[in-house]
């Protein structure tokens, strides 16, 4: 059975989340599109995306926080989208729970390149961690 999976883009420039929005469609996902952090929060909980592509800098809710406040998302990967391109906020993103950060510009073939490896490590099966070679 094959499952379509779902995209979450998150950015509050229509000229940057449509073509994104749009490519994911064109590779055969299932797409929705938010232009807020409170927006982006709220489709989170209902659509229950797969991956969630998220601006940082958003309006009502920045994509940090909604991060921090998506904390026990088990199945969802995140990649946050930013113009900042320093260190510290590339830190900032990763430990408030993102699994990638990609600064803009960007090249959509890229980040389509990302989704698809998150999604392939979310699709595998966990093993049971007593029993997993990398614990000891």
């Amino acid at each position: 059975m094959n499952i379509t999976k779902r995209i979450l883009v998150a950015d509050d420039e229509p000229g940057i989340a449509d073509p994104i929005s749009y490519a994911f469609r064109r590779e055969g996902y299932e797409v929705e599109t938010v232009y807020n952090g409170e927006d982006a929060l709220n489709r989170a909980i209902g659509f229950r995306p797969d991956v969630m592509v998220l601006d940082v800098m958003m309006p009502k809710m920045s994509g940090y926080e909604v991060c921090r406040k998506l904390e026990d998302r088990a199945d969802m990967g995140i990649i946050l989208l930013t113009v900042k391109n320093d260190i510290i906020d590339k830190i900032v993103g990763l430990e408030m729970g993102a699994d990638d950060y990609m600064t803009k510009p960007f090249d959509l073939r890229e980040l389509i390149a990302r989704v698809k490896a998150l999604l392939r490590r979310l699709d595998k099966p966990r093993p049971n961690r007593k029993s997993s070679p990398w614990v000891r």
